[in-house]
């Protein structure tokens, strides 16, 4: 008996006393696109960032919600990032042993950033290998040149620390997925989409500017942009865009290398937001939400509007190759995953920073499935997150299509830019694509759109079954613009693309325009700005043009019988939201709103 007990005993010990364990990589798990070339120098060198747990997030989302409520007495009143991360930050004393653990191991101060709820560290492969307890490998892409140092092995840190560090980001993860934007519309689409297009029919051509905003896209993988290409679009297009400064560039852009997402996402933001300060956020390859929202979070002086064309499986964001690695390293599944990014979110806004996102480009049943062979609707993430205002897409349909623009541009020579029109769903007919839209299965139907969304559903429009969509989810998209023969200058050719990858930037533009005007007024950004959308459509509702033919049945592989989704009514629905911007009337919303005298 004391044999059994003195064993069991032990067995107790080392469970308590084990390493914490953030995942394995395996032969068996890298991504299908990369490959183990060679072990990695010692010498050479790896950046990471050991996330902290966090604490009083309560009272984070408590303040969140306060300074985006236009109705709230603290609205836009927002908080310094020194504020929110004494807030959230776990107490000194837990923290530093860990620093001191790095400083055992070789770490040198400089090279430890103390963040408060975050350490961002660069050491070298010789000492990462010990602090983490694995090994680094060169691993190449295998249809490009491209090659990172990633662990492979196990993967963990001492017991001890297991209390305070949540996860480390930066050494085990691979590129994200990115929306498609080459989608040619059917040949019989009489009209193409233009930088005066939305001058005329969004109204922005009648915004006076003062450089008082920022517009930023957010790009992953590789996405680089062309100075000389935006310059180009510029020019034949006819619009104002100043070349982006060198401290606005965050990450290595690869200006000889230009992508179509990219491409278009720095025209349109900038493009339709006039004489914003223009910004492009390229993160490293592996950096999925997490680390993006962290990093920004950090960066003392950022962008204000902040457009993100990417998105997935809102249950599969730690599907290998999306956020796996992110995953593993937190110990968590896809809906906890969901939870901590959303977290992220909400310190941005919390900053007076604005989020929006693509709604994605597959309809209801999502890029995962897409012949609709499942029983349930896939929300696309972060589309469906409470905290980032996303954008659907719409079309010019065929017999309305208009094109008289009264100067048009260079660039429209040939090729019909519309002048007016009637917008409706983006159809795979005639976009080829369908606009992503439903409701989240994780997060809650937040208090701005409940009016809104629950008149929709309780409207009596033909829905999907009842087991197929959470219908007390947050409802997704919050608007929508234009996402289909979007004109851009790619290597000095002019081309038609098309995706919510266009909508969300076009919005974003507008978004910088309004932001433009109240921070010239008040002095402050509009911040988080779903809030605000909604409490304009109800009592403003010509701020907006309602879309209610259309929907979003299909997918980007066609269309099944199995197919199924939501249809655009009046009103809010999860295919083109509140509907397209009227700048004009948006504006007025806005003074009146927020009291602004001229």
């Amino acid at each position: 008996k004391m044999k059994m007990f003195v064993a069991l005993l032990f067995c107790l010990f080392s469970l308590s006393t084990a390493d914490k364990v953030f995942g394995t990589r395996t032969h068996e798990n890298i991504p299908y696109d990369w490959e183990l070339i060679e072990q990695a120098d010692d010498d050479s060198i790896v950046n990471f960032v050991i996330a902290l747990k966090q604490h009083h997030l309560e009272k984070l989302e408590k303040l969140f919600w306060e300074v985006s409520d236009p109705d709230h007495p603290s609205y836009r009143n927002f908080k310094s990032i020194n504020a929110i991360t004494k807030l959230i930050s776990p107490p000194k004393h837990m923290v530093k042993p860990l620093i001191k653990y790095l400083r055992k191991h070789g770490v040198k101060d400089k090279h430890i950033e103390h963040r408060g709820d975050s350490i961002a560290v660069s050491a070298t492969v010789k000492q990462a290998s010990k602090l983490f307890n694995t090994q680094f490998f060169v691993f190449g892409h295998k249809e490009s040149d491209g090659k990172m140092i990633r662990q492979f092995g196990d993967f963990s840190i001492k017991h001890k620390f297991a209390s305070v560090v949540e996860f480390v980001a930066g050494l085990s993860e691979f590129p994200t997925p990115k929306w498609s934007v080459k989608k040619t519309p059917s040949p019989e689409t009489t009209v193409s989409i233009a930088p005066q297009t939305i001058e005329t029919m969004y109204g922005t051509g009648t915004a006076v500017v003062t450089g008082n905003s920022s517009a930023c896209v957010i790009e992953f993988e590789r996405q680089s942009y062309s100075p000389e290409d935006l310059k180009n679009f510029a020019s034949k297009f006819d619009v104002t865009i100043p070349p982006l400064t060198k401290n606005h560039i965050i990450g290595n852009n690869e200006p000889e290398e230009p992508q179509i997402e990219a491409t278009l996402d720095i025209q349109y933001i900038l493009g339709v937001g006039i004489s914003a300060k223009g910004w492009f956020w390229l993160e490293g390859n592996g950096v999925w939400l997490y680390g993006f929202a962290n990093h920004m979070f950090t960066t003392k002086q950022v962008p204000l509007v902040n457009s993100i064309s990417y998105g997935w499986n809102e249950a599969k964001q730690c599907q290998q190759g999306i956020g796996g690695s992110e995953c593993q390293r937190l110990g968590v599944d896809g809906t906890q995953y969901v939870k901590r990014v959303n977290t992220e979110f909400m310190k941005l806004g919390l900053r007076g920073v604005t989020l929006i996102s693509a709604s994605g480009d597959s309809g209801a049943n999502g890029r995962t499935d897409p012949e609709c062979s499942e029983t349930h609707l896939n929300p696309t993430y972060p589309a469906g997150s409470p905290y980032i205002t996303s954008v659907g897409a719409t079309q010019i349909s065929q017999s309305s299509g208009k094109a008289n623009l009264p100067n048009p541009p260079p660039g429209c020579e040939g090729r019909s830019c519309a002048s007016g029109g009637t917008e409706e769903c983006v159809s795979f007919e005639q976009a080829h694509f369908a606009s992503g839209g439903g409701f989240s299965d994780i997060a809650p139907r937040p208090s701005f759109q409940k009016a809104a969304v629950s008149a929709y559903l309780n409207s009596g429009v033909e829905l999907p079954p009842k087991s197929y969509f959470n219908s007390e989810g947050k409802g997704f998209p919050d608007v929508a613009a234009f996402g289909s023969n979007v004109l851009i200058v790619s290597r000095d050719n002019i081309e038609p693309v098309g995706g919510t990858s266009a909508s969300a930037p076009i919005f974003g533009g507008v978004v910088s325009l309004l932001n433009d005007y109240v921070n010239t007024k008040t002095g402050r950004p509009l911040g988080f700005i779903s809030p605000l959308l909604y409490k304009m459509a109800a009592s403003h509702p010509t701020a907006f043009t309602d879309v209610v033919k259309g929907d979003n049945i299909c997918t980007e592989g066609g269309c099944h019988s199995s197919c199924h989704g939501f249809k655009a009514a009046p009103g809010w629905d999860p295919v083109t939201g509140l509907g397209t911007p009227v700048f004009p009337e948006m504006l007025k919303a806005v003074r009146k709103m927020l009291d602004i005298k001229e």
